[in-house]
C-alpha cells in the first residue's frame, strides 16, 4: 500500500521522470519530509519493483510539432446479443490503434467515450469511416467532435496527491473568495 510519500513521490516523477533524487528530495521537503537520498533511491526501487512504476515516459511539447486533430468520439451502443462480444473487437482495436489517447467504457448518457489524435483531418475522417464500417452493426449513436486544447495532456494529472491539490486551491481561492 502507498503512503503519502509514495504518493509524493510519483507526483513528481509523473512531472518530470528524469529529475535527480535531489529535486525529488526538494519537492518532498516543501510537503514537510526529510527523507535522505538513499531513503528516496530505495522507495523508487520498491515501487518499481512492486510494479507500481512500470515505465518512464517522456513529455512533448505539442507546440513544438506540427497541429494533430484531436477528435473526441461519443457512442451509445444497440442493444444486441452480440454486444458483448463486439465489444472484445471494440476493446482490441482501440487498445491497438496508434492514434487512441484515451478510450473507456463509460455510465451515463454514452457507453464509450474515445479520445484521438491524427496529424490530418482526411486521417481522422478516414478513420471515422473505418471505425463505422467495423463496428456500425453495435453503434446506435455516434458523435464526433474535433477538440482544440488549452492545455497539453499531462500524466501528473492522474498522480498529483491530496496535498498537491489543497496547495492549488490555497494559491487561487483566497484572490476570488473569501474564507
Amino acid at each position: 500500500m502507498l503512503d503519502s510519500i509514495d504518493e509524493l513521490i510519483l507526483s513528481a516523477l509523473s512531472k518530470n521522470s528524469k529529475q535527480d533524487i535531489l529535486e525529488i528530495w526538494d519537492f518532498l521537503k516543501e510537503y514537510g519530509h526529510n527523507l535522505t537520498e538513499e531513503e528516496i533511491e530505495s522507495r523508487i526501487s520498491n515501487l518499481e519493483k512492486d510494479g507500481v512504476i512500470t515505465g518512464y515516459t517522456i513529455s512533448v511539447d505539442t507546440r513544438k510539432l506540427r497541429r494533430r486533430v484531436i477528435r473526441v468520439v461519443l457512442v451509445t451502443f444497440r442493444t444486441s446479443q452480440h454486444l458483448p462480444k463486439r465489444l472484445e473487437g471494440l476493446k482490441k482495436y482501440l487498445a491497438d490503434a496508434p492514434f487512441v489517447l484515451f478510450s473507456g467504457r463509460t455510465r451515463g448518457g454514452y457507453d464509450w467515450i474515445c479520445v484521438q489524435a491524427f496529424p490530418s483531418e482526411e486521417m481522422a475522417d478516414e478513420e471515422s469511416d473505418i471505425y463505422r464500417n467495423l463496428f456500425g452493426d453495435i453503434v446506435q449513436s455516434y458523435e464526433v467532435y474535433d477538440f482544440i486544447p488549452m492545455k497539453d495532456p499531462s500524466f501528473h494529472s492522474l498522480a498529483y496527491t491530496n496535498k498537491e491539490y489543497k496547495k492549488f486551491l490555497d494559491e487561487w481561492i483566497p484572490p476570488f473568495l473569501p474564507r
